[in-house]
């Protein structure tokens, strides 16, 4: 148990290595009235998951006011980083007026304000996402912006279902236990009437979970989504080929 999560080894008790699991300890710094977690069921295959929070280009088409980009980020491509069991794509932008989810909390939330997404992907379907805004000069992270730390983890159940997980720590806020409850509402709400019957409705239409069978069209803003699905492929494959 870590971070608010079990995280279950599937195979041989030797081979279990609690010391692999990724850093999520951001969750853990701070009072409880400042972290919220929640769960989603999903009829899709996991990997929609993935595909979903590494392509941010869909939060001005899919969700409302709240989290609007006012068309800013949509066209972004962003920067990669990659390792062997790793891939995080970093968005940076400036809007006017800020997210309406982080606005309330800055001097000015009517006014122009830099904002940054960063979201690190590790296998086989856990996401960390930072969002940050902030409308003083300096860096564009969690320690200079007003923000939110998330935690997405996605649990196969089936080839055609999911178990969702979700956790978010603010660094705003952090003592309102009456707060914390509306926005995990909030952010529950908008997965299952937003995020959630997009998804199920890909996995419908696709008919299968082989996404590259498709001969798809890529666009700039499917390169972190198509990165993860070709890493993931390459860990699977090797991962059988070392069972042998």
């Amino acid at each position: 148990e870590r971070h608010g999560f079990l995280w279950i080894w599937m195979g041989e008790p030797a081979a279990a290595r609690p010391e692999a699991l990724p850093d999520f300890s951001p969750l853990d710094a701070g009072p409880e009235t400042g972290v919220a977690h929640t769960y989603m069921h999903l009829k899709a295959h996991y990997e929609l998951v993935s595909d979903n929070v590494m392509d941010l280009s869909h939060v001005d088409h899919v969700h409302g006011e709240a989290l609007t980009t006012r068309g800013q980020l949509s066209p972004l491509r962003p920067a990669l980083r990659e390792g062997p069991a790793e891939v995080a794509a970093r968005w940076e932008w400036q809007q006017t007026p800020p997210l309406q989810i982080l606005a309330p909390f800055l001097p000015h939330p009517a006014e122009s304000a830099r904002h940054f997404i960063e979201v690190s992907w590790t296998p086989p379907a856990t996401l960390q996402l930072s969002v940050g805004v902030t409308q003083q000069p300096g860096p564009l992270d969690l320690g200079h912006c007003i923000g939110q730390y998330d935690l997405h983890s996605a649990t196969p159940e089936t080839a055609d279902s999911t178990h969702y997980f979700f956790a978010s720590r603010r660094n705003h806020l952090e003592h309102d236990g009456a707060f914390n409850a509306a926005k995990i509402q909030a952010m529950h709400q908008a997965f299952l009437t937003e995020d959630g019957p997009v998804i199920e409705a890909v996995h419908a239409e696709m008919g299968t979970a082989d996404f590259f069978s498709l001969n798809p069209v890529l666009m700039s803003n499917d390169i972190a989504p198509v990165k993860v699905r070709r890493l993931l492929q390459k860990l699977i494959a090797a991962e059988a080929a070392a069972a042998r």
